[in-house]
């Protein structure tokens, strides 16, 4: 049985066929429309406020600036609203203690390769080395330091 004969059964009459159509496809692009504009227009304006915001270290004085709000557009370095100067750099996140156990508030480290300087970077904390994305502890050593903190 061929499709048209599916639909021929179905709305005996074509002008019924026709308007059922006609509203399946208006709910369609009414969903569509609901959607798209739920995801860009209506969007949480925090959303986009929160991936402007970064973890930001001064080159020159180590001033850690934890929620740095980023103009859109502007490159690396940022300008440090303290000082005027463009000294800030992204922050990489260390949660490793000396002791190979993790920590939840992490300790933040500028990294040598974005200022220029040779080799690798050394998290002064823990002595481990520090790369860009700097990756987490494993979730078991994440979730015993969540623990021991009562948090």
């Amino acid at each position: 049985m061929r499709i048209d004969d599916l639909v021929s059964n179905l709305f005996k009459n074509k002008a019924q066929g026709v308007v059922i159509s006609g509203v399946l496809a208006t709910l369609c692009v009414g969903v569509l429309l609901y959607v798209t504009a739920k995801h860009t227009v209506f969007a949480d304006p925090s959303t986009a406020a929160t991936s402007r915001t970064r973890p930001a270290i001064d080159s020159e004085t180590g001033k850690l600036f934890v929620d740095f709000k980023l103009a859109d557009g502007e490159a690396v370095p940022w300008k440090n609203p303290s000082t005027g100067k463009r000294t800030l750099f992204p922050a990489e996140a260390c949660y490793w203690n000396k002791d190979g156990t993790a920590r939840l508030d992490p300790v933040y480290v500028l990294r040598n390769d974005l200022i220029g300087k040779p080799g690798p970077t050394i998290c002064p904390d823990c002595g481990r080395t520090v790369v860009y994305h700097n990756p987490f502890p494993p979730t078991e050593l994440m979730i015993a330091a969540a623990k021991k903190s009562g948090k």
